[in-house]
């Protein structure tokens, strides 16, 4: 099974590029999924989805079994708490095949704030 997948819009056309991050999906009630953008369109397509128009693109290698994005990925976000309670802030920063990691696995940098921070893993397996 592949450890990366193409991401469509609701018309079809090409979004981007969804992996799971481990450490997210471990340590938040997220779900680990990250889709980004990319300089990169799938064999026979000259378009992408309107909806990536002004957005960062990341660099892509092409290889859904051993991806490498670049520059690095970094994610934040607030988790909800409850009423009343300060939200939680995460921080998931990677690299994605390069910088240490070989294609295919992440090397996470110390200002993430899950438990996998300062570790190389390899990209889990996404589920069609």
């Amino acid at each position: 099974m592949a450890k990366a997948k193409i991401v469509r819009d609701s018309e079809g056309r090409f979004y981007g590029i969804k992996w799971i991050c481990p450490g997210c999906d471990a340590d938040t009630r997220g779900s680990g999924v990250h889709i980004l953008p990319v300089n990169w369109l799938p064999s026979g397509e000259t378009l992408e989805s309107p909806h990536n128009a002004g957005k960062p693109h990341w660099s892509f290698n092409g290889d859904l079994d051993r991806p490498i994005f670049g520059p690095s990925v970094l994610s934040r976000w607030d988790e909800w708490q409850g009423e009343g309670v300060p939200a939680k802030p995460h921080v998931c920063h990677s690299f994605v095949g390069c910088n240490g990691a070989v294609p295919g696995q992440i090397v996470f940098l110390g200002d993430c704030t899950h438990s996998l921070a300062n570790q190389t893993v390899d990209l889990p397996e996404v589920e069609a």
